[in-house]
């Protein structure tokens, strides 16, 4: 199996190197609009995690992502043989 990827501190750090916000209280239900960031930086979020994991997620996925959970949820499902925490 491997190690288990935490979504929240990964999500933590990307905010933080694409948009340099620090999201201490961030939670796996926080909705990610609420967070500022304007739609460049959720892109740029989005494909940090696509480097990082190792993952494409397509364009019809992505509107559906509301949550930290979502993102969790929606990386999983293309990375079954990765473990997912969040």
């Amino acid at each position: 199996m491997g190690e288990r990827i935490d979504v929240i501190e990964m999500f933590k750090q990307a905010a933080f190197e694409v948009d340099n916000r620090r999201l201490p209280d961030l939670k796996a239900d926080t909705p990610i609009a609420t967070l500022g960031m304007d739609s460049v930086a959720v892109m740029e979020l989005v494909a940090w995690f696509e480097e990082k994991i190792g993952v494409r997620i397509p364009d019809e996925e992505l509107s559906k992502i509301r949550t930290v959970r979502d993102l969790r949820d929606t990386i999983a499902r293309l990375s079954p043989d990765k473990q997912f925490a969040a």
